[in-house]
């Protein structure tokens, strides 16, 4: 191994050795795959079949009354054994409140056996939980096109504005296409995958849905990998890299936040975009895919408004709130006609006033790395802007440097 070889050369770097020896035909490579995975086994305890007679029973508790930590422990095993007559060590300890040498009698007596089972790293999903609710009119509309679209299309691109409900219509579609018997995939940028979302969903679907993401550890990932594969999970609730889950009878697939960058991977390889990776997959199932988004990346809309894939717009939000208006002010416009007095325009003033005297909140929210992301002469209004991108260069005052976060272009301040 290459482990050995470091250890007999005494050296760290020994590749280009390897490496050299390889191309003088010297030395070969031999690759081996090793099985890394170790079930988890948990002790389960049962009761012998011979006290399972109520006469053998009573004669059993007659002996054990000299012994209480051991009867306490029987008591405890019969108390669990009401709903499963394999009753986990660990559980039973912590009920009959006994040490391991009254539980290890018992099993030495052959009043109770020992037996050592596989058990799953998972967290067991809820019973199933049938959360009936009615789409809008707006929502049964878009279904509808939806189902209409993938008569035509294999891929349709959901266009839904923020709060539209787009979640109750993924849930209808993923309950159609389990319905018929097959597996969907919900993908999901790893910073949407929380806690809420992940119970909302398990809420409706139970233990058919499995959930797949970065923080599981190589073991975890594998009894996934496995329960993907024997179809015990019918929704794989899952990160970027869930796409390459041996999926045996896939039907749908829903990309939700379509446009997040964090869909593509660049670091370590393989190197991919998980979005456009998801539609070769379900090309390869023969399956269906919906991309959601409030607002599609410019290649999906590109194929929407092209005819290439479907198209389904909701523009309305769900529960008719309204939508918020939005305003653009331009702080040049405003600093000519001497309306700035401080780093706020008039208009942001006037409406934190008027929210403020309603005793409402405010929230200001500033979307910015450095420290300015913008540098202004206050004379002639020249803002210096990067020679390769064509956006205005960010002003760091740690480095006094501005950058293009574009393409990494940076020069000195300009005093």
């Amino acid at each position: 191994s290459i482990d050995e070889v470091v250890e007999l050369l005494g050296q760290k770097t020994v590749y280009p050795i390897i490496n050299s020896l390889i191309g003088k035909e010297v030395i070969f490579i031999a690759e081996e795959v090793i099985e890394k995975y170790k079930p988890l086994l948990k002790s389960f305890i049962s009761i012998n079949p011979f006290y399972k007679e109520e006469e053998n029973l009573k004669e059993l508790f007659a002996v054990l009354e000299k012994a209480p930590k051991q009867l306490d422990a029987l008591l405890a095993y019969l108390k669990l054994a009401k709903t499963e007559s394999q009753v986990p060590k660990n559980q039973l300890l912590e009920e009959s409140g006994c040490g391991q040498g009254a539980l290890k009698s018992l099993i030495d007596k052959d009043i109770f056996t020992v037996e050592k089972l596989q058990v799953s790293r998972l967290s067991n999903g809820e019973d199933e939980f049938e959360v009936n609710f009615k789409l809008s009119e707006a929502q049964a509309k878009a279904f509808d096109d939806i189902d209409k679209q993938f008569e035509q299309k294999d891929v349709v691109l959901l266009h839904g504005v923020t709060a539209s409900g787009k979640t109750q219509l993924y849930i209808k579609l993923i309950e159609k296409a389990i319905a018929s018997g097959g597996q969907v995939l919900f993908l999901l940028p790893e910073i949407a995958l929380t806690t809420q979302i992940v119970e909302r969903i398990k809420r409706y679907f139970g233990d058919k849905i499995g959930v797949y993401h970065s923080k599981f550890n190589d073991n975890e990932r594998v009894e996934i990998w496995n329960k993907v594969l024997d179809g015990s999970y019918q929704v794989v609730l899952g990160a970027r890299s869930a796409v390459f889950l041996p999926f045996i009878d896939l039907k749908l697939i829903v990309v939700d936040e379509e446009h997040e960058s964090s869909y593509k991977q660049h670091e370590p390889a393989p190197r991919y975009q998980a979005r456009d990776a998801s539609v070769v997959l379900a090309q390869l199932h023969q399956a269906k895919v919906i991309l959601g988004s409030a607002t599609p990346s410019i290649e999906s809309f590109y194929n929407a408004t092209s005819d290439k894939y479907g198209f389904v717009v909701l523009n309305e939000r769900f529960g008719g709130v309204q939508l918020p208006i939005q305003e653009v002010v331009s702080i040049a416009e405003e600093t000519k006609r001497k309306k700035m007095t401080s780093y706020f325009t008039s208009v942001l003033i006037d409406s934190m006033t008027e929210a403020l005297e309603n005793k409402e909140q405010i929230i200001l929210f500033q979307n910015r790395r450095g420290y300015a992301t913008i540098l202004i002469c206050a004379t002639c209004g020249y803002a210096p802007k990067c020679v390769n991108c064509d956006v205005s260069l960010t002003y760091h005052k740690t480095s006094g440097k501005l950058h293009c976060h574009y393409c990494g272009y940076h020069q000195s301040s300009i005093n």
